[in-house]
């Protein structure tokens, strides 16, 4: 004999809703009806009754449809997105970081301390960021078994996690560090790392490079997509899309390579012999070549660095390095690259009087203005 089912009724949205007990566990019903007198007269008098009496004698439930496990909702949740252009990158983090973890589990049997200890994990080997990217993720598809009133709460929701981890540092390599990993690369990946150190493209953006991108004649490269997780897309920001000079030091690279690729890619992956999926399958040679030379570890990221410093130190206008870097303003290149510049404004001509009228035809002026 089941307990007395306390069958109450609450307000959600403007629609009466109903909940009572069944063995101890407590359930919501949505009668769709708005919040109204009349519909409040008519649930008391009809509706309760009616529900009391199945659950009493055990006849309430037997028709409804079974609480599914999270793979059910998962993908109903993919579904929903399929018009997004990222979608295929939200695939990979449902069927790679989700499924394999909750994805047999049954929706309501899904805890709090469960996706708890579950952060906790990856906050292991992951940045907060980016855990509280796949929590959202994870509430998102809980929230839909919520809509099917399968579960009453959702446990993912209000966990916290620690603040935002300091983003690791970037250390440009100086010019005899350049030369040296210049000098033990080989093959297709010396051409590649002299791309990245003499354009200061992004890594997404070289991989994505095709022969029909690069101007020898008028000596520049089209930036105008990249790759990421397997898809071409556009560049990183509007101001991405843009021409970047070919350097004369580059030239002999880039000709080398239309002799190591047969491909309409200029780099591709050797494993492959396709274009690169993604950046992170280069960070093995990138590894290697470190180890090789004892530099300690840095990011590939770091050539992009390496090259806006090194323009700086070269005395190139800040607004030509902008629209180079694919920057919207100058603001931007003070504040990221400026930096990595320490004391240089101690190399200044001390023979500079700034106070004298014919500080502007002094030869070395424009020396000043452009390493300030």
């Amino acid at each position: 004999m089941i307990e007395n089912p306390k069958i109450s009724i609450f307000n959600r949205k403007g629609r009466l809703y109903l909940q009572f007990f069944i063995n101890g566990k407590m359930k919501q019903k949505s009668t769709k009806l708005p919040d109204t007198k009349e519909n409040r007269k008519l649930i008391q008098l009809e509706v309760i009754p009616k529900l009391h009496k199945a659950i009493i004698n055990g006849e309430y439930g037997k028709k409804e449809n079974p609480i599914k496990k999270f793979e059910w909702y998962a993908k109903k949740y993919l579904y929903s997105k399929e018009h997004l252009k990222t979608y295929w990158e939200l695939h990979n983090i449902i069927n790679n970081q989700l499924l394999p973890i909750f994805g047999d589990i049954k929706i309501d049997e899904i805890s709090r301390s469960m996706i708890k200890e579950w952060c906790d994990k990856k906050l292991q080997t992951i940045t907060p960021q980016r855990v509280r990217t796949l929590l959202n993720h994870l509430i998102s598809i809980i929230d839909i078994a919520i809509d099917y009133e399968h579960i009453i709460t959702n446990p993912g929701k209000n966990i916290k996690l620690p603040e935002k981890k300091t983003i690791r540092k970037m250390k440009p390599f100086s010019k005899d560090e350049v030369f040296t990993l210049l000098e033990h690369s080989e093959g297709w990946f010396k051409n590649f790392l002299a791309v990245a150190f003499y354009t200061g493209m992004r890594t997404g953006e070289i991989i994505a490079l095709t022969w029909n991108d690069i101007n020898f004649e008028e000596k520049y490269i089209n930036v105008n997509k990249r790759i990421k997780k397997g898809e071409i897309g556009t560049p990183k920001t509007k101001a991405s899309i843009r021409k970047v000079p070919i350097l004369d030091k580059l030239i002999p690279y880039l000709k080398n390579q239309i002799q190591t690729s047969k491909n309409i890619n200029v780099f591709i992956n050797p494993n492959t012999n396709k274009r690169f999926y993604d950046t992170k399958h280069l960070t093995p040679y990138w590894k290697r070549l470190l180890d090789k030379v004892k530099f300690e570890y840095r990011v590939i990221y770091n050539t992009r660095h390496t090259f806006a410093t090194n323009m700086l130190r070269a005395g190139i206008p800040i607004l030509d390095l902008a629209q180079i870097m694919g920057h919207s303003n100058i603001e931007e290149i003070m504040r990221t690259y400026a930096k990595y510049l320490p004391e240089e404004h101690l190399k200044i001509n001390r023979k500079i009087n700034p106070f004298t009228d014919n500080i502007t035809d002094n030869s070395n002026t424009n020396t000043l203005i452009t390493k300030v």
